[in-house]
């Protein structure tokens, strides 16, 4: 996408903001943002404050009256009541009884902190298209912009189209940007939409809002209320010390915090490099072999997506739509992460060939959600050898891909000294070490073949068997229904190596597996 980056001749550093508009409303002009020294744009903070989060994220913005409520103690409280609520004299605060005497037709719903959480992630992650400083503060949004108002033509054009996002997602949000991010939070959640770059313009800016918006403890507001302090004008114009010493530190490092005094750091959210796009065919496929040049497309950008976020793609799966709306998927197994396009096409491939449709496909759709980060190594600068690949694991992976993941497993050990017991299927890889340290014959016989006498002499396929002198007693199963108590030997005959045991209860020599 190209962005036209036009120049604003008169742009103010201190510029008012309707809620719900994307158009700004000049005010008296200050120092121009596109002629600010590059420090004086280090941070500027945009907080977003959501009024209806509580009924955005239950998906109840209805019409009729509705309000959602909390429980406190032995009643319910209002938390956020909606539009047609308000204009019956509704507010938030208000006992559930009270609110249901003013409207008895009054709809409650009880408020789902996880929905609102979720709602919160989804917005946050949304925001990452324009900054990738994204902070999620109690129940608002806040973007770290100062690095992307270039990028999108200055602040005017980014605001702009920050807004109009937001408030297709959301009802009536207010935006706000600010120097530092306590102020930024601080105007959005009082509604103050405003638009300063310059930290001068903080105080005038703030000094109208209420104290009880900065300081929440009881014992404070009625302090400061005995004192005659009822904005935050009022309340920077106390001696610091003061201050301090009346209503606590922690109240004037706030204060330094919205005015830009101290530092503020914030953690930005961390999104999940989560991959999935589709394409969608206008007349349809009806033969899987004319998906290969989409596959090969979606496939190139996941590799760009895994170069970009340094990791590995540890599993994924493709994703098919037909004409009547039913899904197919795909998946394609790994057994070590990949990155490289080509070689996930090949498997993509040989996973293909098990699906059979006659129906016409719409869509297809790749996605990856398990990944492993890229692990770092050091490489010889004059070395132009590349390494050999590792044939076991890319055999192992087509295999999987075209016979299915169950066709191909591993053996490992399990914790018994039967040797029929003594092994089970895992995943291909896995390894363990021999925990008696004994030598096991790589064939082992499912069920154990009776061994001849012959003249005194132990006969296997008319060979002569030759015992090793050595010989290991394996007497377990007690606690089952399977007991055993043998003597295996190491034999051999002219052709072959076999493992061999004499039963202790009967006397009988049977072949129990081939070296």
């Amino acid at each position: 996408m190209i962005r036209t980056h036009q120049s604003l001749k008169s742009r103010s550093a201190l510029t008012a903001v309707r809620r719900g508009s994307p158009d700004l409303a000049k005010v008296p002009p200050t120092t121009l943002v596109d002629t600010l020294p590059p420090a004086a744009l280090d941070h500027l903070w945009l907080a977003v404050s959501f009024p209806f989060l509580p009924l955005e994220a239950l998906g109840q913005v209805r019409q009729q009256p509705m309000v959602v409520v909390v429980q406190q103690g032995q009643m319910q409280k209002v938390i956020t009541p909606n539009y047609s609520a308000q204009r019956s004299g509704i507010q938030a605060g208000m006992t559930l009884i009270a609110a249901q005497t003013l409207n008895p037709a009054l709809h409650a719903i009880s408020r789902d902190i996880a929905a609102e959480s979720n709602r919160l992630q989804k917005l946050a992650l949304m925001a990452g298209n324009w900054t990738p400083a994204v902070s999620i503060i109690e129940n608002n949004l806040l973007l770290d912009i100062a690095g992307s108002t270039r990028l999108f033509g200055g602040i005017a054009q980014l605001l702009e189209q920050i807004q109009a996002w937001i408030a297709s997602e959301a009802l009536s949000p207010c935006v706000s940007v600010m120097p530092t991010p306590a102020s930024a939070i601080l105007c959005a959640r009082t509604g103050k939409s405003l638009c300063i770059t310059a930290r001068e313009h903080i105080h005038g800016a703030i000094r109208e809002i209420p104290t009880q918006a900065l300081v929440t403890d009881t014992k404070r507001q009625q302090a400061l209320n005995r004192f005659g302090i009822n904005t935050l004008g009022d309340l920077l114009r106390l001696p610091r010390d003061g201050m301090a010493r009346r209503l606590g530190p922690d109240l004037v490092q706030k204060l330094d915090k919205l005015l830009g005094r101290q530092p503020d750091p914030q953690k930005a959210i961390t999104p999940p490099p989560v991959f999935h796009q589709r394409i969608v065919f206008d007349a349809g496929i009806a033969n899987t072999e004319q998906l290969v040049p989409f596959m090969e497309t979606l496939l190139e950008e996941l590799q760009i997506h895994l170069t970009r976020h340094h990791i590995l793609a540890e599993q994924f799966e493709w994703h098919l739509l037909n004409e009547s709306d039913s899904s197919h998927r795909i998946p394609v197994y790994l057994t070590h992460p990949h990155r490289d396009a080509f070689d996930l096409m090949k498997l993509s491939q040989l996973a293909f060939e098990k699906f059979k449709t006659k129906d016409v496909i719409t869509h297809i759709a790749l996605k990856a959600s398990c990944f492993a980060p890229m692990p770092s190594s050091s490489k010889d600068i004059f070395s132009t050898l590349p390494k050999s690949a590792d044939y076991g694991t890319s055999l192992v992976d087509r295999l999987q891909n075209r016979l299915g993941r169950h066709a191909v497993q591993g053996l490992c050990l399990q914790p018994d000294h039967r040797p029929e017991k003594a092994w089970g299927h895992c995943k291909v890889g896995e390894t363990s070490a021999l925990s008696h340290g004994a030598q096991r014959p790589l064939w082992l016989l499912e069920t154990p073949r009776s061994v001849r006498i012959s003249q005194g002499q132990l006969v296997l396929g008319g060979q002569v068997l030759f015992l090793q002198s050595q010989r290991e007693r394996i007497c377990s199963g007690w606690w089952d229904s399977h007991p055993i108590r043998r003597d295996y030997y190491h034999a051999r005959t002219a052709t072959l190596r076999v493992w061999i045991f004499r039963d202790l209860n009967s006397g009988n020599w049977c072949l129990h597996g081939i070296f």
